[in-house]
């Protein structure tokens, strides 16, 4: 009797156990607070990138001028296009150094200016065809190869405004000495 009592009571219990199931699956949403911190920094750092490259756009909006209108001249056959490239520089110059410097330049102080700033991409030939260019005639830039000078100009505006930085911080330190 004990053993069918003892078997009807394990019966009980049996039937009051449930079947195995699964445990319910993970969600992805909502997120942890941890992956909020992450999609955070993200947008944060994709912000300032976007800030950065735009402010970069805007600061180097003069180069871009500039260039465009080299290409024009580089096109152009005017007699006069190493000129009017000077011109163009020292308009560009005008955008990114202090105006009252560059305005009093005369011409050997234009010609160190254009070393300091485009050590690497002026070329001797490029800045000594710029050397005493309003005493020139005309037919002083017909023995120039124009592509080359052109183009060593419109590498010069590309980096301007990066050696203007140097420049001025060059310039300021002289001062100090004086």
């Amino acid at each position: 009797m004990n053993l069918l009592m003892a078997n009807s009571a394990q019966n009980q219990l049996l039937q009051q156990l449930r079947d195995v199931h699964q445990p319910q699956n993970v969600d992805w949403w909502p997120l942890a607070w941890g992956w909020w911190v992450v999609i955070g920094l993200i947008a944060t750092i994709a912000l300032l990138l976007i800030i950065k490259a735009l402010l970069k756009k805007h600061h180097y909006r003069y180069v871009r001028f500039a260039q465009s209108e080299l290409k024009q001249i580089q096109q152009d056959n005017s007699s006069r296009w190493l000129a009017r490239s000077q011109n163009i520089m020292r308009r560009l110059s005008l955008c990114y150094v202090d105006q009252e410097l560059v305005g009093s330049m005369n011409q050997a102080e234009w010609i160190r200016f254009l070393k300091l700033t485009g050590e690497q991409s002026l070329s001797h030939e490029t800045v000594e065809s710029l050397k005493d260019l309003p005493y020139k005639p005309e037919s002083a830039t017909i023995e120039l190869d124009k592509d080359l000078v052109i183009n060593d100009i419109i590498q010069w505006a590309e980096r301007l405004p990066e050696h203007v930085q140097s420049y001025t911080k060059q310039r300021q330190e002289v001062q100090r000495h004086v």
